[in-house]
């Protein structure tokens, strides 16, 4: 059994149900997926890869003691420093800092960057970035979504759209460009501030540590660069400006995201646990920002749009798991997670599914076309040993979730339309981790159709 990996032919029902009674069996079970299967090898694949062997392939890259080159990381870093916005959840109330320090007086010149060798030369400063086209991106953007308005035709007004939304994840960086990106509702710095006074009133639903901010946009700009590319000195800005910015402590664990995005399919991505991921911490942040944005690619193929249509990026405390569940997806503990939708103008939910749904995980795991890879066919004895106690805690609190949700949304002032929440369960506490738009959740088919309302989305910024 514990060869699994190489078998041709596996009956994975009969092995979950021998895990479920065998504590033993299946620790050995796990000691031999994470020997066999869990490779330190970086992949030609970019979507096989995750942030921390993106990191070590950089590694190599010749470094210099170079107190002139320090200097100019220093200050570049200060520039970035000085232009973001910060809001910080403390664990009882949210507060927003328009910057950590002032702009300094002597920036970084293209000219002091050009006297550097070209493999140590930083690819950013705090106003200067690495384009490929020279034109604004907003003019082209603009006229797409222009024209999607005003197309009659429902074929050429969804292309149209989809163009338009392709080119926002993957066109080079304006000032406009920068803005409408900012205006994604879903992004965690928009619901994030207006639902924490609310849940600071009660005492039954808990939100973790969190700190947001607005990446600056020459920062940002990298995203849209070939990750590979990236010099080693503008790997260690980006990993000094996170260490500021987000206040590291590398006693810490942490896990991190986009605003909209935490890669956690591969859970090496999202949880930093040791001094040195905490060091690269930034490194894993624009790693995982360029990966989500290359699923748009015209490359790739199906194309995915909008899976880190943010400016932001997130740092939150890690909650450790109390009750010992076993982890799919690299890592990630199996907790009892509940999505649950609601109508804020009518204050009320509408809808309510496990977020680990049965039918939907044994699908993904067992019959999608990579399912005789080793990592799904762990995943799916996993969830199948573990499914009974994911379903009886999701049966248990259901009803007290949704009437302590009711409660909640009440109370939320600043939002409307209809939303998903994501609460995950951990012990007797009971965690918002996440929210996004009804219309662009999973699982909204729990939902009667004569209850779901679209939210019109408008990507035209406010301009100053």
């Amino acid at each position: 059994m514990f060869n699994f990996l190489q078998a041709q032919t596996i009956d994975k029902d009969k092995i979950a149900e021998l895990l479920k009674t065998t504590p033993a069996a299946l620790e050995k079970f796990e000691k031999a997926y994470k020997l066999q299967a869990l490779s330190d090898t970086v992949s030609d694949n970019l979507f096989e890869t995750n942030a921390k062997l993106a990191a070590s392939a950089h590694q190599g890259i010749i470094q210099t003691n170079c107190s002139e080159l320090q200097s100019i990381i220093d200050r570049i870093v200060k520039e970035l420093v000085s232009q973001t916005p910060i809001w910080i959840f403390d664990g009882v109330e949210g507060k927003m800092l328009s910057s950590l320090t002032e702009q300094p007086d002597n920036q970084v010149t293209l000219e002091e960057i050009n006297c550097l060798p070209e493999n140590l030369r930083p690819q950013l400063t705090g106003h200067l970035m690495k384009k490929d086209i020279t034109d604004d991106s907003y003019i082209e953007l603009i006229d797409m979504y222009y024209r999607y308005l005003n197309e009659k035709s429902p074929t050429k007004r969804l292309k149209l759209y989809h163009q338009f939304r392709q080119g926002l994840d993957i066109l080079d960086l304006d000032a406009i460009t920068y803005k409408m990106i900012g205006t994604n509702p879903n992004s965690m710095g928009y619901w994030l501030p207006k639902i924490v006074p609310a849940v600071t009133e009660q005492s039954f639903f808990k939100i973790p540590k969190t700190t947001i901010i607005k990446v600056p946009i020459t920062l940002l700009q990298l995203t849209r660069c070939d990750y590979s590319s990236l010099t080693r000195t503008t790997l260690d800005i980006v990993d000094k400006f996170c260490k500021e910015v987000f206040s590291l402590n590398e006693n810490k664990e942490y896990f991190i995201k986009t605003g909209t995005y935490s890669s956690k399919f591969d859970f090496r991505n999202a949880h930093v646990h040791d001094k040195k991921e905490v060091r690269e911490l930034g490194e894993y942040l624009l790693f995982i920002h360029y990966q989500a944005l290359m699923m748009a690619s015209p490359l790739t193929q199906p194309c995915i749009y909008g899976a880190s249509t943010t400016n932001e990026w997130v740092v939150r405390d890690f909650i450790k798991d109390k009750e010992n569940n076993p982890c799919i997806y690299k890592g990630l503990p199996l907790h009892t997670e509940y999505r649950v939708f609601v109508d804020f103008d009518k204050a009320q939910v509408i809808g309510i599914n496990p977020y680990w749904d049965p039918d939907i995980m044994k699908q993904r795991f067992g019959h999608e076309d990579d399912a005789d890879s080793p990592h799904n066919k762990h995943d799916y004895i996993i969830y199948s040993m573990h499914e009974e106690v994911l379903m009886n805690r999701y049966k248990q609190n259901k009803d007290t979730i949704i009437t302590k949700i009711n409660q909640l949304i009440r109370n939320v002032e600043d939002l409307t339309g209809q939303w998903s929440i994501d609460i995950m369960q951990n012990g007797e506490d009971f965690w918002i981790i996440d929210m996004a738009l009804a219309q662009n959740s999973a699982l909204i088919d729990c939902v009667p159709k004569e209850f779901r309302i679209s939210t019109e989305e408008d990507w035209l910024p406010q301009l100053e």
